[in-house]
């Protein structure tokens, strides 16, 4: 499923995204907001792969919101005005739609969002195949964790507890930070305090993943995702 957001002040121009997004059997709407601090509130606490993101805002416009946000996930910028377009895929926007959008205008956009993320996991796979490992900087060092060795990952407000096969390590980074790092590697983001190792989660309910000595919750918010992909 790509977990999508659609940010836009205009309420009837949010609900025809949804509307549409509804009609993909691929998509599902995570959240909606009407201005860029909701949005950055909702990427800080949720997994999301597209965003659909307006350029004229107040407080804070699309494109200045865009240019600060770390490891952003995919684009489609949603405007009434052409005049951003250069400025836009500048950016490496995904698309650039102008309103009133059509159904099939959408669905041309989202074929572009599928056709370079295909792109980017076949070039992920070859990345993989050539590291497996990453760099931590704790206590004044850089770690080098082999990515098998990591069991899961515990979210500590600003730092992260990097669980291993033999050792545990505390460094101060996010947990949406690595999720974007090692969701390649096979780990999937269970709750907003935890990212586990699909490999090294043993058995699953509706409610927690268990390791080899380890009960961890699934939160509501990810529920529906997390089953979706361990049920495969």
């Amino acid at each position: 499923m790509i977990k999508c957001l659609v940010v836009d002040d205009e309420p009837l121009a949010r609900e025809a995204i949804i509307t549409y997004i509804g009609k993909m059997p691929d998509l599902a709407l995570v959240g909606e907001c009407e201005n860029a601090i909701q949005a950055m509130s909702i990427l800080r606490e949720n997994h999301i792969d597209l965003i659909f993101l307006d350029i004229e805002m107040p407080e804070i416009d699309g494109i200045s919101f865009l240019k600060h946000v770390k490891n952003s996930p995919g684009v489609i910028f949603t405007t009434a005005y052409r005049n951003y377009a250069v400025e836009a895929f500048d950016l490496d926007v995904t698309d650039y739609l102008l309103k009133p959008i059509s159904f099939d205008r959408f669905v041309i956009a989202i074929n572009k969002f599928y056709e370079r993320r295909n792109s980017t996991v076949s070039q992920n796979e070859t990345n993989k195949a050539n590291r497996n490992f990453i760099n931590i900087k704790a206590n004044r060092k850089t770690y080098k964790i082999d990515i098998e060795k990591i069991d899961y990952i515990e979210s500590l407000k600003d730092y992260v507890k990097i669980i291993c096969a033999d050792e545990s390590i505390i460094a101060y980074d996010s947990l949406s930070n690595l999720e974007d790092i090692l969701k390649q590697f096979g780990f999937i983001r269970i709750h907003n305090s935890f990212l586990v190792a699909t490999d090294k989660i043993k058995s699953f309910n509706s409610e927690s993943v268990f390791l080899e000595e380890k009960e961890l919750p699934i939160s509501r918010t990810y529920k529906k995702y997390v089953l979706s992909q361990l049920e495969r």
